[in-house]
């Protein structure tokens, strides 16, 4: 970049004047001519201080439009995240089994080292005939709760991403260039 100087003519006008117009004849804004000194005598010459333009920038749409979406993504997190931690919380509960005694035997034992009298409590559960939908019932509850744990847990994690993501574009609509004011 050249530098630029100040050049007083015998008049007493100034003007500013470039290293690359050193040994030139140039026409001041008053109309005269003026002949610029040699580079050697310009840098005897006062520089002239560039000017400090600052640009001014307005808020763009393309900004507003992702902070409020960012603010959207953020106010629905946050509200997943009440509902499902303070408002509706997990219920910390176990699931009770309504099965038959002997069946919990059964589950839990060695058929190999059974009596008599076990064997036969078990033939007489088994050859009921809702024996089969008592064990699918409690078998489905069971089932229905882990299935809601975890729904409910990847929908807590995805709330809690949610909320940082809101977050970046929030903070990102601020870095964003806005438009130019002139």
């Amino acid at each position: 970049m050249a530098q630029t100087y100040l050049l007083k003519t015998p008049d007493g006008e100034e003007v500013h004047v470039e290293t690359s117009q050193a040994g030139e004849t140039i026409t001041t804004p008053s109309g005269k001519q003026v002949e610029v000194p040699t580079l050697r005598e310009m840098k005897k010459l006062p520089l002239v201080e560039p000017e400090k333009t600052t640009v001014k920038r307005k808020w763009s749409l393309g900004q507003s439009i992702l902070l409020v979406i960012g603010l959207l993504i953020t106010f629905v997190s946050i509200g997943a995240i009440i509902m499902f931690t303070v408002i509706f919380p997990a219920p910390m509960q176990t699931v009770e089994r309504e099965l038959p005694a002997e069946v919990v035997k059964v589950i839990e034992g060695d058929i190999d080292s059974w009596d008599l009298d076990r064997m036969i409590d078990f033939w007489d559960f088994a050859t009921q005939r809702d024996a089969l939908d008592q064990l699918r019932a409690n078998g489905g509850i069971d089932r229905f709760m882990i299935d809601t744990a975890q729904n409910r847990q990847f929908s807590l994690i995805g709330s809690v991403i949610g909320l940082f993501a809101g977050m970046v574009l929030m903070v990102a609509s601020f870095f964003l260039p806005g438009t130019k004011v002139e």
